[in-house]
């Protein structure tokens, strides 16, 4: 489909489409995708906080294609991807992933970490698909579900299934919205843990649920 059709699409529809989001776990083909997704949702949540030259550096080492490839083949990572309807115009097409959540082996090196533990190393999400409507194996929408919500619902499912006693996860001391959605989740705060962010180093609070 040309530009001048996509356009006329677009204009021609009489209101913009409701866009959708489907939960899968990744593979390694998504590797990609989720170094995108990963390198976009981190620059949309700290350019508040971070130079911009410090976002570029960290992604750059943390946001790789071959990074999430590392994670994946690992036995006990799950990556799950929230992923959008296909583009209009390109209905044969898959979607784009929007938001993940990487479970893997602790890497909290300063924490008493458990051999039954296991770590929530990131739960990303583009702010746009905040409120996105999730759909379930026959393409319904579930109600009342919201996408970051239905991302730690898998997590906390693969976790168990996995074997896993507790499940931890480090979020920033300042990140007061992502920090109320884990208390309403059952976590409690467990630590607290310093990174590197290119040249500035940052301050997390860990939180852990039983499970």
């Amino acid at each position: 489909m040309s530009i001048d059709a996509i356009k006329s699409a677009t204009q021609n529809s009489a209101s913009d489409p409701i866009e959708t989001l489907t939960l899968r776990h990744a593979t390694l083909a998504d590797a990609p995708a989720l170094a995108l997704a990963g390198a976009a949702t981190f620059l949309e949540a700290f350019t508040w906080m971070l130079p911009g030259a410090d976002i570029v550096a960290h992604c750059l080492k943390h946001h790789t294609a071959e990074v999430y490839a590392r994670y994946m083949q690992h036995a006990d990572t799950r990556v799950t991807v929230a992923v959008t309807s296909s583009a209009v115009g390109f209905e044969d097409e898959p979607g784009s992933v929007v938001g993940y959540a990487l479970l893997c082996v602790p890497e909290l090196p300063t924490f008493d970490v458990l051999p039954t533990d296991i770590e929530l190393k990131r739960i990303y999400l583009l702010s746009r698909f905040r409120t996105a409507p999730v759909l379930d194996a026959a393409d319904s929408s579930i109600p009342g579900l919201r996408p970051a919500q239905a991302l730690l619902d898998a997590t906390v499912a693969d976790a168990r299934t996995l074997g896993r006693n507790r499940l931890l996860l480090g979020t920033h001391a300042g990140n007061l919205r992502a920090i109320a959605f884990y208390r309403r989740n059952g976590f409690t705060e467990a630590g607290t843990r310093t990174f590197q962010v290119g040249n500035q180093v940052c301050s997390d609070l860990i939180f852990a649920k039983a499970l």
